[in-house]
């Protein structure tokens, strides 16, 4: 399996590592180890889930027009087994870190916070560029 993503989709797995290296560093620092195990764990399964859902997006979406769309039982398979592999995450780390549900839905939100940070990225590099005029102009001055 390879995975090719877009580069704004790589900067938002990577701003999602970093927020959540950034909490686990601070609750670390904060001697609250086990929390910081919740939100890693919470973190791994929501960053590799959303690295598998963009590579299923990606084999669904039709490249050209009038291309056949790539879907066979195989695929089926491995995205079924994917998901159910994370639920099986999802809860084991629910069982193993009961008292700290909170801070793993807090690692489970690391990849918002990527999105977040991306599409704010974006905004400013949008807002940086020249407006344009009606007539497809950039204004002068």
């Amino acid at each position: 399996m390879s995975l090719s993503l877009r580069p704004s989709e790589r900067r938002a797995f990577r701003y999602s590592a970093y927020a959540a290296l950034l909490a686990v560093l601070g609750l670390g620092a904060l001697g609250r180890f086990r929390e910081a195990a919740a939100l890693t764990a919470g973190a791994a399964v929501a960053i590799v889930s959303g690295l598998w859902l963009s590579d299923v997006a990606g084999r669904l979406l039709v490249p050209r027009p009038r291309a056949a769309t790539r879907f066979d039982w195989k695929f089926a398979a491995r995205a079924l087994f994917r998901y159910a592999f994370l639920g099986l995450a999802a809860y084991g780390s629910v069982r193993l870190f009961p008292g700290e549900v909170p801070w793993l839905l807090g690692g489970l939100s690391a990849v918002v916070i990527g999105v977040v940070a991306e599409e704010i990225r974006g905004a400013a590099a949008v807002r940086s560029q020249p407006e344009e005029e009606e007539d497809g102009t950039t204004p002068r001055g």
